[in-house]
């Protein structure tokens, strides 16, 4: 009887080193993918986009306080802000948080099937006038949010009105 669960232990020990190497692998295969894509696609963005980002609303946020802000300290924004976002993405703390976010949502069939995609002719045009067309689409949506914003607030207050709800009218 000892012998048998020895054995049985021996059997599920071997077997589950099995399946746990093989999770670990394809784990492995899922991130080189994860970072494959996210290469190809652009989805990393790049440092100098991160930079600009940071830099631009941290020197807004100064300006606010400080309009005659000296251009050395614009200088020194600038500078620091792009160091420390390059010593971010080389230590991969951001991408570190969005791998597991690629890995919850796509299969390793569905991540190459993307790579797939990604490197054909028109993926690769795709990947190339994405920026762009999302910047046109954007400027879209904010023109017609102008256009569409008033009589928004319009019919809102109105309905307020027939429901006897009294809210001071922002101009």
């Amino acid at each position: 009887m000892v012998y048998r669960i020895l054995v049985l232990m021996w059997f599920l020990a071997v077997s589950g080193g099995t399946v746990i190497a093989e999770e670990e692998e394809i784990a492995q295969k899922k991130l080189a993918a994860i970072r494959e894509l996210m290469q190809i696609t652009g989805a990393e963005a790049s440092s100098a986009q991160f930079s600009a980002l940071f830099t631009q609303q941290m020197l807004s946020i100064l300006r606010t306080n400080n309009p005659s802000i000296s251009d050395k300290a614009v200088q020194i924004v600038t500078e620091e802000v792009s160091r420390l976002v390059k010593e971010e993405l080389k230590s991969e703390s951001l991408q570190s948080q969005i791998y597991p976010i690629y890995a919850r949502y796509f299969t390793l069939e569905d991540l190459q099937g993307l790579i797939d995609f990604n490197k054909s002719e028109i993926g690769v045009k795709a990947n190339k006038v994405m920026p762009r067309l999302m910047e046109e689409s954007l400027s879209a949506a904010q023109s017609w949010s102008e256009k569409v914003g008033p009589k928004m607030s319009e019919r809102v207050l109105n309905r307020f009105k027939q429901e006897g709800i009294i809210v001071p009218r922002v101009e």
